[in-house]
């Protein structure tokens, strides 16, 4: 009798290439992913993952533009866990939006 040699594959998802992902790859991945969801929450941080707008607080520091995005990520934070009501944040957003206006 010849015996054929079987390979077993342990249950779950397939490999994305031919060999596994290394823990190095895996969390380059991770920081990738990170840094797409953060770039998509700008301008839409009502909607936003939590970790993407504590990702924008990180940049407050950076430039304009970023201070008032993690401002704008701080008052859609502090109206999702109730610290900041709806009639303060639209307040708070109408005066954000006459300070980046320029005067005609």
């Amino acid at each position: 009798m010849t015996d054929h040699v079987v390979t077993v594959t342990k249950p779950g998802r397939p490999l994305k290439g031919e060999r596994p992902m290394t823990d190095r790859e895996r969390k380059r991945a991770q920081r990738m992913r990170d840094k797409r969801t953060a770039i998509d929450a700008i301008g839409e941080e009502t909607d936003a993952p939590l970790r993407a707008l504590l990702d924008l607080l990180g940049r407050v520091e950076a430039s304009e533009p970023a201070r008032l995005c993690a401002r704008r990520a701080w008052l859609a934070f502090g109206q999702r866990y109730g610290f900041v009501t709806v009639t303060q944040w639209r307040s708070l957003m109408e005066n954000d939006e006459a300070r980046t206006l320029p005067d005609v």
